[in-house]
């Protein structure tokens, strides 16, 4: 054989190696994505969702359960945007929680204020 017959038989194989490669990484993007939803999913209902951002919560599931739906049909690419959907969905669920539980926080702490000014002015008089 020649250097040069060597060179494409070589080429050929790495060619045919990351074609392989390639199509069995494909699954991989759509699973990882589905369980990464799922995780921000659990984040969201241990963060308070349930309470403060109940839509966004229930959108993220919804958008899960059809991302399962079409990965187990084979629509790779749906079930791709679908977990990614419902990641983000999870994720802003987290933020509405956060908010909502800063909101009330913030109003026990003016309630407090609120209180320690009467006792102050009583104090006064």
């Amino acid at each position: 054989m020649t250097n040069n017959t060597i060179a494409i038989y070589t080429a050929v194989a790495a060619a045919l190696l990351l074609s392989i490669s390639g199509c069995a990484s494909s699954p991989d993007r759509h699973t990882q994505e589905l369980v990464r939803a799922d995780k921000s999913i659990e984040l969201a209902e241990q963060s308070g969702a349930r309470e403060y951002g109940v839509e966004a919560l229930e959108r993220a599931r919804e958008k899960q359960k059809l991302a399962e739906l079409a990965a187990q049909r084979g629509d790779e690419e749906t079930a791709l945007r679908l977990a990614k959907e419902a990641e983000i969905d999870a994720d802003l669920a987290v933020a509405q929680s956060n908010h909502g539980k800063a909101e009330s926080s913030l109003a026990e702490i003016q309630n407090s204020i609120e209180t320690l000014r009467q006792e102050l002015n009583r104090g006064n008089e």
